[in-house]
């Protein structure tokens, strides 16, 4: 009897999983819904963040975020599901109401949804540094503080949208988003500043893949983001000075003829296409490309179908830096 109990048991709880996979599936990259809430949408009767972040009810808190006069805390439902929880992303200001929120699906163990820490690796906290995690910077250079909000849909090599928020005196404001970076927040984004303005650009990494291979094999496709009549938005053509670089940095690599792969002789085609030379870009495929023979065939990919379908890649990588 017990025996058999076990086994129902252990049927039941793959059924719910398998129906909160198939959930989460459904939702895919669509699961990000930000607002900026109004008192009607949502308003917490608080005394203040001076004394703490506010609770929400039938939630419970799992990060917080001092922002200055702002705060955040992401919620996740209470009690969470067996693997995927609803969270609340909110934004707090000085009197504890609500002014920006986003809603996700995300793993009830580990949660995906994060600020950039400005003091730690690449966006997320180094603990080796020590020191305390920063979580604002003037990206836009107008004096007040912006941060970046990650989101990571949970789908297979996909996708993270990171929001750029500034944090007013009075008020917050959506600055831009970057879709389509590939991994957890923040491994597709670098920050720099590539001119002599005063704002920062965001520099953008995203894989296109081809039939030629696998993930891993993927182009690594660059876009710059700078600040521009109000918000970020790709600017990618006006940077040309650090797309060349970029250039110039993997064709180094690969002469070296240590780490030539697909995946950077597609990077190096795509950023060929990037600087505005196409032409290069399938010259350089057509010489190269045949030493990779014995690896598209383990891959099931034929010779000219790679090469066609790479050509089609610098055409799109092209056509879209001239759209920009």
């Amino acid at each position: 009897m017990e025996k058999g109990e076990s086994l129902i048991s252990i049927a039941l709880t793959a059924l719910l999983v398998l129906v909160v996979l198939g959930i989460q599936r459904r939702w895919n990259g669509a699961v990000f819904r930000n607002m900026a809430s109004s008192a009607e949408d949502f308003v917490l009767k608080t005394t203040g963040l001076r004394e703490s972040i506010p609770d929400l009810p039938g939630d419970e808190k799992v990060r917080t975020f001092r922002l200055g006069q702002y705060a955040a805390a992401l919620y996740r439902s209470s009690p969470a599901p067996l693997v995927f929880a609803a969270y609340h992303f909110i934004l707090f200001d000085s009197h504890g109401n609500a002014v920006f929120r986003a809603d996700t699906l995300e793993a009830s163990a580990t949660p995906w949804t994060t600020l950039y820490d400005f003091n730690g690796r690449r966006g997320l906290p180094d603990h080796r540094r020590g020191g305390h995690a920063l979580y604002t910077r003037d990206l836009t250079g107008d004096g007040s503080p912006d941060i970046l909000l990650g989101q990571y849909s949970g789908g297979e090599h996909c996708c993270t949208t990171v929001t750029v928020i500034e944090l007013d005196a009075d008020k917050i404001q959506v600055q831009g988003k970057i879709t389509g970076l590939d991994g957890l927040p923040f491994e597709g984004l670098e920050i720099h500043r590539l001119d002599h303005s005063r704002s920062w650009q965001l520099v953008a990494h995203r894989p296109y893949r081809t039939v030629c291979g696998l993930h891993a094999d993927a182009a690594d496709v660059v876009s710059v983001y700078a600040y521009v009549g109000g918000k970020f938005s790709s600017a990618t053509p006006q940077f040309q000075p650090f797309l060349n670089r970029v250039l110039k940095g993997n064709l180094a690599v690969w002469n070296a003829n240590k780490s030539r792969s697909l995946h950077l002789l597609q990077s190096v085609a795509a950023d060929y296409a990037t600087v505005g030379q196409p032409d290069a870009g399938e010259q350089f495929v057509k010489q190269n490309l045949p030493a990779f023979s014995p690896q598209l065939t383990a891959n099931g990919s034929q010779p000219q179908a790679c090469l066609q379908d790479v050509s089609n890649l610098i055409n799109s990588v092209y056509a879209q830096a001239r759209r920009n």
